[in-house]
């Protein structure tokens, strides 16, 4: 860059600042959904300290995108329903629509839609990363930021030229070859500066800086980059704008994937993943039902549609006992085994919870299993699941790491809904894992 355009940029992301994105309350909730040791009560914690940002993240959690049957109306109950990955991957969002909210440079109208954009992206690239085998934490995370770079030129170079620049190329490669030529840097570049900034691992700097390709419009440096190019494609063409081909393809390329992933992709952000429409509307319909209450990995009942049966379940009286289920060092299996004997992990924990109770999984390696009759048939259940688990994955993966799971488990009481049960049953688990792992704590 020219001496001049360094000290505009520079100047513009004093003005701007770090981004909370990465800081302060934001990190603290991923750092606390990352550590296994971690409870729920820190979490809760540490998010009701910031009111602006749990008003959000409880925004969020409620909002249709989820399509949850109970909605939260806490912040613990958020944390306990949404899951603490899923919780972690809001609270991002969450920040980012706060720090939209106050960046100067562009009218709020123009800060909505790029918050819209910004999280599709994000939910888009997340889910290449997967398929992949990339890290989907930091594809998300680069998904959310990849366009922050343009609330940086408007500061660094003014609004009006920005606006001039943007009425003649609005999108894509193009608009992004438009600014260097006229400014000397774009606004992939400069988004990469304020996440350099903020202290951002170098993985996301390299993939909001390559969005668009690089200089050659053509480069995907490393998989993480590829995944958020694909996802900006995805969402142009979802949004009947043209994608950038060349660079599609060499993102393509770069993870080794077909360009059927595209069509996968758009179909599971719009919340239909199943197969094109059928002979007969109501043997789509039937499929849809099915697709949105089964696992497809281990074929339990969805989050969605678990939370929903046990919630019917005790509005009509039926007296029962709530398990939830985590299998202990999951992460460590994924590190050492790979994510096939994962997957493998997980289904053998599905086979063993389906035959104590109505099991579900919850996300990620958390299950929830129903047990209905007296407290005590609860107890017993999660007795025998604690046994069964530890020695079916000894037989079928053999490493003492795959050797269990921690139950916490809530009877019904009185009035108490599926929301106070699962939070009764978090803290049961949470203890379970304190006091050493491959165990069941019954809530008082």
């Amino acid at each position: 860059m020219k001496p001049e355009v360094e000290a505009r940029l520079e100047g513009a992301l004093k003005s701007i600042g770090r981004l909370a994105v990465l800081d302060g309350t934001a990190r603290a909730v991923r750092e606390l959904a990352d550590d296994p040791h971690g409870s729920t009560d820190e979490l809760v914690a540490v998010i009701e300290r910031d009111e602006a940002f749990a008003t959000n993240l409880l925004r969020l959690a409620n909002s249709a995108s989820l399509a949850r049957v109970v909605r939260a109306q806490t912040i613990r109950q958020a944390v306990t329903m949404v899951g603490r990955r899923q919780l972690a991957l809001l609270a991002l969002e969450a920040e980012t629509y706060r720090f939209l909210e106050r960046a100067p440079g562009q009218g709020r109208v123009s800060r909505g839609q790029m918050h819209v954009h910004a999280v599709s992206v994000a939910g888009c690239a997340a889910a290449v990363a997967r398929r992949a085998r990339a890290a989907v934490e930091v594809a998300h995370l680069a998904g959310l930021l990849h366009d922050i770079g343009k609330l940086v030129l408007p500061v660094a170079f003014g609004e009006e030229t920005l606006e001039a620049l943007v009425a003649s190329e609005p999108l894509g490669a193009r608009r992004a070859q438009l600014e260097r030529d006229e400014l000397g840097v774009d606004h992939a570049y400069a988004g990469a500066l304020l996440a350099g900034r903020s202290d951002a691992p170098d993985e996301i700097f390299e993939a909001i800086a390559w969005h668009h390709g690089g200089m050659s419009g053509e480069e995907a440096p490393t998989s993480e980059a590829a995944c958020v190019q694909i996802a900006n494609s995805v969402c142009d063409l979802v949004a009947g704008v043209t994608a950038d081909d060349a660079l599609l393809h060499v993102a393509l390329e770069r993870l080794g994937l077909d360009i059927a992933i595209l069509d996968e992709v758009a179909l599971e952000m719009s919340g239909d993943d199943g197969p094109r429409p059928q002979s007969s509307l109501a043997e789509r319909v039937t499929q849809l039902e099915r697709l949105a209450q089964t696992d497809e990995l281990t074929g339990l009942g969805t989050r969605r549609h678990w939370l929903g049966t046990v919630a019917a379940s005790l509005r009509d009286g039926e007296e029962g006992s709530l398990l939830i289920c985590d299998v202990d060092r999951f992460k460590e299996v994924n590190d050492q085994l790979g994510h096939h004997a994962g997957d493998l992990v997980l289904t053998e924990v599905a086979r063993v919870l389906a035959r104590h109770g109505f099991a579900g999984r919850l996300g990620g390696d958390e299950f929830g299993v129903w047990v209905a009759g007296p407290r005590g048939a609860g107890e017993s259940a999660a007795a025998r699941i604690v046994e069964e688990t530890s020695a079916r994955l000894i037989d079928t993966v053999a490493t003492p790491l795959t050797a269990g799971v921690s139950i916490g488990v809530a009877a019904s009481r009185g009035d108490a809904d599926v929301s106070e049960l699962l939070e009764a049953a978090d803290r049961a688990l949470y203890a379970a894992k304190a006091g050493g792992r491959r165990r069941a704590v019954a809530a008082p």
